[in-house]
């Protein structure tokens, strides 16, 4: 009887930051030139973290007001938020952002060395913007344009900067919101991920935690797969599959064991 389908520890995040505008002031001449430095990591700090574990309906989010004195004090202080989410992607075996690997990654990378818990290992890490750009010619690839596209849904809708502004206010009903919307950038990168999904050759492979003598996609863990001709190289062929449910194609070794992505 074949066992029971599981899977690597695979977390999908995002986070939401805001200008520490006392470290910014220290640094305001370069700032004025180039806006867009306002956005690194030792000039912000991360205000939401949301998560969610594939295969799991709920999504988790923190926030720095989840500690009110601590908020109340400094909305800056992003020490609880940062160790929160190292605690939860530590044990992964795989992340996925969008945009994440130019952004969010080295982002918490930086809060966590400046609140000295020292750097994430190295963990796979799938980027689904970077996938979008490498084999799809979409008008853009941001997570909004791809989600209502490829999963028909798209990012909660908001006022833009006021929302931020709000927020750093103490305002409830922005705070709500601020959280809200990042929960709907992990559902949505989640949703996106799916559809991407056999262009991803990054996935932990199914076929290392739930090994059988079936073929397994590498990238869903299915038994639903069909063979589909030859993989040639310059010095061996291979027989080649095809995931009949995420529609992965993939290849065996040279004795037709061990399913990996093409």
């Amino acid at each position: 009887m074949e066992p029971k389908i599981k899977q690597a520890v695979i977390v999908f995040f995002d986070l939401e930051t805001i200008p520490n505008m006392v470290e910014a002031m220290k640094v305001w001449p370069q700032l004025s030139n180039y806006p867009g430095l306002t956005l690194r990591a030792t000039v912000s700090t991360i205000i939401c973290a949301g998560w969610k574990y594939y295969g799991h309906k709920k999504v988790e989010c923190i926030n720095a007001w989840d500690w009110p004195k601590k908020w109340k004090n400094n909305i800056n202080n992003d020490f609880e938020v940062v160790k929160a989410i190292y605690d939860v992607l530590k044990h992964a075996d795989a992340v996925v952002t969008h945009n994440g690997k130019r952004f969010d990654w080295k982002f918490l990378q930086t809060r966590l060395m400046y609140h000295g818990l020292g750097p994430l290992g190295n963990i796979h890490h799938i980027d689904t913007k970077q996938t979008a750009s490498r084999h799809l010619y979409s008008f853009n690839n941001r997570l909004g344009y791809l989600g209502e596209w490829l999963a028909n849904d798209k990012k909660l809708d908001h006022e833009g900067w006021d929302l931020w502004v709000d927020v750093s206010n103490d305002c409830e009903k922005a705070k709500k919101k601020m959280t809200a919307y990042c929960k709907q950038d992990v559902l949505l990168l989640e949703k996106v991920f799916e559809r991407l999904k056999p262009l991803i050759s990054n996935i932990p492979n199914y076929n290392i935690f739930i090994p059988g003598r079936h073929h397994k996609c590498p990238n869903c863990g299915s038994i639903k797969v069909s063979n589909n001709g030859w993989r040639h190289t310059k010095t061996r062929s291979y027989k080649r599959y095809i995931c009949r449910d995420c529609k992965t194609w993939f290849r065996t070794d040279a004795k037709d064991n061990m399913p990996r992505p093409l």
